[in-house]
Order: structure tokens, then sequence, then C-alpha cells
């Protein structure tokens, strides 16, 4: 039977591993003829084609939307930018998440963690995906320079964003509402906070000071805040709650984390790598590339498929089990290349400290499994509900 692969392929979604597999073995540069886009599924290709700046643009965008349903070109923001541009709007920001600065905060980090857990140990229940993301929100609002609650409202139209309708490529119409909605709500704040600046170290202000190309539009400032809430709170809450699910799957391993907590870190990577939230990302070829004696053309784009690059067996050993004693020599959880993820060092502080206090402060918990839920798409997957429950405090 042949391969039959497409990112809008619903019956994929939930579990796309054989398929994946069967890429890598047989096709591991796949052609999808009504997207006339190419697919890298194996870890090594992804990870060159990431380092390959002469082939490969980002400046259509790097989203199935943008790359196949759009018609409009995306905002002029560094994810979508090649150098020396990229770089330049990159910088204004870049400085606030190397890890030497990032491991400054980990205290502060642990503070909110210990203050968000205080109430749910007291009932006996948290859902870990929701501590989480509200951990990694309060966060990237202290960096972009808003409040909380603009935060959280900004998150909320982007889980409606997200959403996905069986039979409906991308973004659904309940989608673009919400994104909608978000433009107006943001373009409100920039008119705010351009009367009124935030903290004089945020990103709102670096943005609004940019003294180049004429600076920034209202357009690229919106853009950079809506995906900075997005990047800033989709892996470490989708990562985290995967973790403790699958802890909870293998005993042996939590076992071993409870035993020694230094793994926590470990754990975190692992969980990562074995359910990577970042389903896919894409480019736009600029000149002629051969993968696996196919020849890929000029103006055609490119998936790189991470998640089954991150299950690779040609990278890892017995890919499809997770195991937090892994020794991983090379990671694309973040990505690689320029575009790598600008908080991976964040997101692993949060990740490990998450871990860290909620197994510090809790002995034994039970998964709710029934309860659990995933979201499942083109460009995300992961838990995005782990409740667990016990004994009060």
């Amino acid at each position: 039977m042949a391969i039959d692969y497409s990112p809008y392929n619903e019956t994929l979604w939930s579990n796309p591993w054989p398929t994946y597999a069967r890429m890598q073995a047989e096709a591991p540069a796949y052609y999808i003829d009504d997207l006339d886009c190419w697919v890298l599924s194996r870890f090594e290709d992804v990870w060159q084609a990431s380092m390959d700046r002469a082939s490969f643009t980002a400046t259509h965008g790097t989203s199935t939307d943008a790359l196949f349903l759009s018609a409009n070109p995306p905002p002029a923001v560094f994810l979508f930018m090649d150098p020396p541009q990229h770089a330049q709007y990159r910088n204004l920001i870049a400085r606030d998440y190397t890890k030497d600065k990032i491991a400054t905060i980990e205290s502060h980090v642990r503070d909110i963690v210990r203050r968000l857990m205080a109430p749910m140990l007291e009932e006996g229940r948290l859902d870990v995906y929701r501590l989480a993301s509200r951990t990694a929100l309060e966060l990237i609002a202290a960096f972009i320079g808003l409040r909380l609650e603009e935060v959280l409202q900004i998150r909320e139209y982007v889980d409606r964003f997200y959403e996905r309708e069986s039979g409906v490529r991308g973004t659904t119409e309940a989608g673009a509402k919400a994104f909608s909605e978000a433009h107006s709500y943001i373009v409100g704040l920039i008119e705010h906070y351009r009367r009124a600046p935030p903290a004089e170290h945020s990103h709102l202000v670096a943005w609004m000071n940019a003294g180049f190309d004429g600076g920034m539009s209202v357009d690229q400032l919106f853009f950079n805040i809506f995906a900075m809430v997005i990047t800033g709170s989709d892996t470490l809450p989708l990562s985290t709650a995967g973790c403790i699910y699958q802890l909870d799957r293998h005993p042996d391993q939590l076992a071993a984390l409870r035993d020694d907590p230094s793994l926590a870190g470990a754990a975190f990577e692992e969980a990562a790598r074995f359910d990577q939230p970042t389903n896919l990302l894409g480019r736009r070829l600029v000149r002629d590339r051969s993968f696996h004696g196919e020849t890929m053309r000029e103006g055609q784009s490119v998936l790189f498929l991470y998640a089954a690059a991150c299950r690779d067996e040609r990278e890892f050993l017995e890919p499809h089990r997770f195991d937090i004693h892994r020794v991983q020599r090379r990671n694309l959880s973040f990505g690689t290349g320029i575009h790598f993820c600008l908080g991976q060092h964040l997101a692993r502080l949060e990740g490990r400290v998450l871990l860290e206090e909620m197994l510090g402060a809790i002995d034994v918990f039970e998964v709710e499994r029934d309860s659990c839920r995933r979201i499942v798409g083109e460009f995300l997957q992961g838990f995005n509900s782990v409740p667990i429950c016990f004994d009060p405090r």
C-alpha cells in the first residue's frame, strides 16, 4: 500500500508514528502532489536543511497556512526573515534569552510555581498543563511588558485560533474570527503602551524603539506580541504535561526521578523529544536542492517533520521508548540553525523547575487518564489537559 501522507490527513493526527516510520524508511524525501511540496522526516535531513540558508528561505512563512493557504505575505518579523535582517530584528530581544541570563531567574520561576501550586495542593488536584501554562504566561507577560490579564486574554484568542474542524484545512472560520479579535485587542494595547510605556527593558519598549527600517509598524508590533505569547506558552506546558503522563505510565522511571531529582532536566528533554509539540514547520526553496535522489525545485515548499525526526531510529536508539536516562547527542526539540527557538533555555528551566516542585510536593499521585485531552492538528500536538489527584495537604 502506498504511503498516504498530508499535513491535513486527519486520520494520522492521533497516531502518526507508523506512517512517519514508513516515510523515513521508504520515502525520506516525500512529495505531496496537491500541495506541490516535499516532506523531510529523517533527523539528519531536517538538521541539514535547517542549517542550509543558501537553499531555504523563511520569508514566505513557515506554517502550512502561510505556505499553502494564504495569498498574503507574512508579516515582517524575525520569524520570517533571512540574514542579515533576521539577526537585526532578533537581536532586539535575544540578550534576554541567553543561557546565563535565564539562569539568573531560577528562584523567581520557582517562586511562581510554588505560589500557583499552593491552593492546588490544598485541594488535592491539579491539571499539569494548566499549571505549566499559567507559569509560562506569567513569565512571558513580564518579558513582553504586558500585564498578566492582557496576556491571558491573548492566550484565549490563541487557543480558539488553534482549534480545528474536521474537513477544514488549517484555520477555521472561528479561528479566523479569533485572530481578528486578537488583532483588534493587541492594537489597542499598542496604542495604550505608546502613551504609557511599560518597563524599560521589556520587549515592547525594544520593539517600539527599534531604530532601523523606519521603526516597526503596528502590524509588526502586533505579530511580535501575538507570536511571542504563542511560542512562550506552547511547548513548555505541552511537554510538561506529556512528561507527567509518561512518568505515570512508567513507574520505574518515576521512581528513578524521585530517587535522583537531578534527572528532572533530562526527563523534560525526553518528553519534548518523545511527544514533540511542534509537529512541523516549513520553508520555501530559493534554488534547486536534492535529497535522496529527488530534486526539489526552486519555488517549492519543504516541510520539516520535527515530530518524526525526533523519533528517527537513525538518530535515537529505540526512539519509540520513553527513557529519561537517554543521552541525546543532538536535539531538534527546539529546532536548530538561525531559527532555533529563542526561548529554549527558558522553557528548559521552566520544565525542570515544574517537575522538581511537583514531585517534591506530591508524594503519590494518580493521573486521571479518562480526563486527559490532546490537541491535534497539522501544527501542534500533545496533551493539553493532564489532571492529577493526590492527598490534600
